[in-house]
């Protein structure tokens, strides 16, 4: 393998500024000229009360998942304003991923449930594996999560028995801002790579500029920010393997090695 196997490649970073720097590094030390065009930005929830009173209530639930680093952070201070920040150290606490296991252990020193695969079906599936059929119907289970996610995580866990509240701790925004950064990264038809590490910034990308690559290629982190594409008329070129920024990075440098590859679309389910 080159020492910069992605060098001469031209890609387009779409991550909300705050959580961005990671990912440009990484492909700018694999040899990428990054442009970084936040397609969302992060707002608070319609309703801050119920997250607020969510948080004040944190002693009583027995699990808390959290689906993003977003999700932690608010939580985090959320927790701390009520007094209740310590009662995170006695409940179980799941992660939809490594990179917000991570940021959890950071914020209050503990270790998370992750599924193997990073999506909320497996999530769900990995907090019900861990509670014995009897108390399932007595768990109380908080889901801390950007408003309007999709809804699969808590309908599993309903399913299962669980009792199951939400608290939305951000909502999403299209960033206008970024408008004429994109399009002129479209018709200059100058880039390789669009990389989409969401759904809400796929969404966010359409509503901007349209269903438009000016050339370049797709990926996407995980099966279902790729769906969410195909869905709002992308091509879809590239599906990271494993569903993180380091693997994401890996898959495109993995197309660049292989001659052909990434000019095939890769379907996936």
């Amino acid at each position: 393998m080159t020492a910069v196997p992605l060098a001469g490649q031209h890609v387009l970073v779409t991550r909300p500024p705050g959580q961005a720097a990671p990912l440009r590094a990484r492909l700018e030390t694999a040899g990428a000229t990054v442009t970084t065009a936040p397609t969302i930005r992060l707002v608070g929830p319609s309703d801050p009360g119920t997250f607020q009173r969510r948080a004040a209530h944190l002693p009583e639930y027995d699990w808390v998942a959290v689906t993003s680093v977003n999700a932690v952070e608010r939580l985090a201070v959320a927790a701390r304003n009520a007094g209740c920040a310590d009662a995170l150290s006695r409940c179980r606490l799941a992660a939809v991923g490594p990179s917000t296991s991570d940021a959890a252990r950071v914020a209050w020193g503990v270790e998370c449930l992750v599924p193997r695969v990073y999506r909320g079906e497996a999530l769900a599936d990995s907090i019900v594996a861990e509670i014995p059929p009897p108390l399932r119907a007595g768990t109380r289970v908080l889901l801390v999560q950007a408003e309007g996610a999709r809804p699969v995580l808590r309908d599993r866990l309903l399913a299962a028995g669980a009792q199951v509240d939400v608290a939305p701790a951000y909502a999403v925004d299209v960033n206008w801002t970024v408008r004429d950064l994109l399009l002129e990264f479209i018709e200059l038809g100058r880039g390789d790579w669009l990389t989409f590490t969401a759904s809400s910034a796929a969404r966010a990308f359409v509503q901007l500029v349209g269903p438009q690559t000016g050339g370049a290629l797709v990926a996407a982190i995980s099966p279902v920010t790729g769906a969410t594409l195909a869905d709002l008329g992308l091509p879809v070129h590239l599906v990271a393997e494993t569903h993180t920024m380091a693997g994401l990075v890996d898959a495109l440098v993995g197309a660049a090695e292989r001659p052909g590859r990434a000019a095939e679309v890769q379907r996936h389910a």
